[in-house]
């Protein structure tokens, strides 16, 4: 997650990914519910992740007192249901249908409607126009696909992104190495002791005050490696409103991992 200090390590034996554990069940309230079980180097906290296909996955930190873990999802069990009930009974479809309109991409926190037009040029162009995106597509009868704009979006957040990382290292005072932008599972942003910063795409959805938010969390961590509470007074003084944009985050996980668009009925300019 975007909270967890991520440490590149030098063991090359070490597994790349996170090795399952089995199936397990657990009641929460009166409802039995089954997770995947998951352990892993990488990971200094608990992650957990619901997705409609999948269900509930649970990894846990390589040295983790798996004993613990029960009173850990009870005490995280209003979370899990909420978004259970939310996330897996529906399809994919329906799922992006009942959280955001048809033909509609969240973008720096504003909902815009995706159009079509044709032109002449034989190139496939996008423009953010107020509260749209024009889609100017050539003259080839292809329509613009879920991956083209997944392209777009990622560039936008390559540039906005790198923008940021340089304003606000130069706010905070640390130096950094390079910036990777990647499509990442379990985290919006981790840093490296090699002072590599890393972010995934799909902050470029969330509104832009959460961006900066998970942008200055990662640079303080050039400073301070730990959640300690230097840490956390670190990015206080830098982002005084650090908890309502965290908690944002939270609230809006499993949405900005949603398929950007599903079977899309174009609206054509």
């Amino acid at each position: 997650m975007y909270n967890t200090c991520h440490k590149e390590t030098m063991n090359n034996k070490a597994p790349a990914r996170p090795v399952v554990l089995g199936k397990y069940d657990i009641t929460l309230g009166e409802k039995t519910i089954s997770y995947t079980l998951k352990s892993s180097f990488k990971a200094k906290l608990i992650w957990l992740d619901i997705r409609s296909k999948t269900g509930l996955t649970v990894t846990i930190p390589r040295y983790y007192n798996i004993t613990k873990l029960p009173d850990y999802l009870r005490s995280n069990s209003a979370w899990i249901l909420r978004n259970i009930t939310k996330y897996c009974s529906q399809t994919s479809e329906s799922l992006v249908s009942s959280i955001r309109p048809a033909n509609t991409v969240s973008y720096l926190g504003k909902c815009l409607k995706v159009m079509q037009k044709r032109n002449g040029c034989g190139l496939n162009v996008v423009k953010l126009h107020q509260n749209s995106l024009i889609v100017s597509l050539n003259t080839s009868g292809t329509d613009f696909s879920s991956h083209d704009l997944e392209t777009w979006m990622r560039a936008q957040a390559v540039k906005i992104i790198n923008e940021k990382v340089r304003r606000f290292s130069k706010q905070v005072g640390v130096a950094y190495n390079r910036v990777v932008i990647r499509d990442q599972k379990s985290r919006w942003g981790s840093c490296s002791c090699l002072k590599n910063l890393n972010f995934s795409w799909r902050l470029i959805m969330a509104p832009e005050p959460v961006l900066d938010y998970v942008v200055i969390h990662e640079l303080c961590h050039l400073k301070e490696m730990s959640h300690s509470k230097k840490f956390w007074d670190l990015v206080a003084r830098h982002c005084p409103q650090w908890h309502e944009r965290r908690d944002w985050l939270d609230n809006h996980n499993l949405e900005l991992k949603l398929p950007l668009l599903t079977n899309a009925r174009w609206d054509r300019t």
